[in-house]
């Protein structure tokens, strides 16, 4: 019967959806439906066609090639760092890295993030990107019946950052109605870029965890996920400029080829120590409250070790049981989503693959790699008001009064996705 406490998860987030609309006459019950049809059938493909598993375990094993081929960038950048080691003493970077295979967070995932960035751009700039992406959305448009612009946003999402999959449609972003734009944000913090994916990927093949199949089922289930909750949360009322059209149009912003790498390197790097500002800035700050809640817990008794993922999770326990997470794993689960709910999916990574956070079975290990491969956290939602309203400034207070509802429905859907994954397992 574990198998299918996530049908549990499933009314509970659909509930939820349910409660916080503000439309329910209007709800699009063939929508919904279809999106869940949708998300079941990329599930069942990658969790039990074999000839799918192949094609997503070879993606895995190229993940990690790419991490190899940005190690050599880094290591000749760095390669002049002295290194301490225990076994040889102190030796170059460089040598390290040839003879160890080291996963230095700093080194490692910057250099990652900037190659996936430059890789992007280039498929980008000959429109082998555009061509996916547009394909994909026509398969979705035509079985949701959702409007172009959202079709193309919320698929465009599983490849690309937040504000790149906007670029995509900027056209419209002027006249989209209130409706569309809500399942866009939300599409955008319920999916995850390629270039951060395959920085999970490796940071969980270095604990060895095979976690690339999994974050990209997750990915792409997002994009019929955030459109279901979405339209759940704000129906359509408006007459959309893109219903049951979708259409592509996006030429590349650069000169060349050349021009096109190095804007990308230069991206790449801003994201890139965005990350590592952002980290040790949350980190520290999680140390210091961690440190607080202890002390105030000791004043009311010498037992009682209060911190941060103490009350994850009691908060998050709910959720984590009912999308069907096995009872040994639930209370770590929860930390987990708390974790990348309120701080960000970087951290909440870095605990389950540091195994700081263990989850010990694999049905667990899915379920949660589902509901934490996304960006829905409090801060992505000013970044993406801040990167849309620069695209389209008129909108920035509909961006603003939406950043919310677009959180919660960006978390839904991943939980959503996870509950799913969870009962087909």
């Amino acid at each position: 019967m574990e198998r299918f406490t996530g049908l549990i998860g499933i009314v509970l987030i659909l509930g939820i959806a349910f409660l916080c609309s503000n439309n329910k006459r209007k709800i699009n019950i063939r929508l919904v439906f279809s999106g869940l049809f949708l998300q079941t059938v990329i599930a069942l493909l990658i969790l039990k066609i074999e000839k799918v598993q192949q094609f997503f375990a070879l993606l895995g094993r190229g993940m990690q090639k790419i991490e190899g081929f940005a190690k050599e960038g880094a290591a000749f950048v760095y390669g002049g760092i002295i290194t301490q080691t225990g076994s040889h003493g102190n030796v170059p970077y460089r040598t390290v890295i040839e003879r160890d295979n080291p996963f230095v967070f700093g080194f490692s995932v910057t250099a990652a993030i900037i190659l996936v960035c430059v890789l992007v751009a280039i498929f980008y700039h000959i429109g082998l990107m555009q061509r996916i992406v547009s394909l994909i959305a026509r398969g979705m448009n035509f079985v949701m019946r959702v409007s172009g612009a959202e079709a193309l946003s919320n698929v465009a999402s599983a490849f690309v950052g937040q504000v790149e999959a906007q670029v995509m449609i900027r056209p419209y972003l002027k006249g989209m109605t209130k409706s569309e734009l809500l399942a866009s944000m939300s599409g955008s913090l319920a999916c995850i870029a390629g270039g951060i994916l395959i920085v999970y990927a490796n940071m969980g093949a270095q604990a060895g965890l095979n976690l690339a199949p999994k974050l990209i089922m997750a990915s792409l289930m997002a994009a019929p996920g955030a459109l279901v909750i979405s339209k759940i949360v704000f129906p359509e009322t408006e007459e959309s400029q893109t219903m049951g059209k979708v259409k592509l149009e996006v030429k590349s912003e650069y000169t060349n080829l050349i021009d096109a790498i190095s804007h990308a390197a230069a991206d790449g790097f801003k994201i890139a120590m965005n990350v590592i500002a952002m980290l040790i800035g949350f980190i520290a700050l999680i140390a210091l409250v961690d440190w607080s809640l202890l002390k105030l817990g000791h004043l009311f008794n010498p037992d009682l070790n209060l911190s941060l993922n103490w009350v994850f999770g009691k908060l998050f326990y709910p959720f984590a049981w009912s999308m069907g997470v096995p009872s040994e794993d639930v209370g770590n689960a929860a930390t987990l989503l708390g974790q990348k709910l309120t701080v960000n999916e970087f951290l909440a990574f870095k605990s389950l693959t540091s195994k700081e956070v263990p989850i010990m079975t694999e049905k667990g290990l899915l379920i949660v790699t589902t509901a934490i491969c996304g960006f829905a956290n409090f801060s992505s939602v000013g970044m993406q008001i801040g990167g849309i309203g620069a695209l389209a400034p008129e909108r920035r207070e509909d961006l603003a009064k939406l950043g919310l509802r677009a959180l919660l429905c960006g978390t839904l859907a991943s939980y959503l996705s996870a509950s799913i994954a969870g009962i087909l397992m």
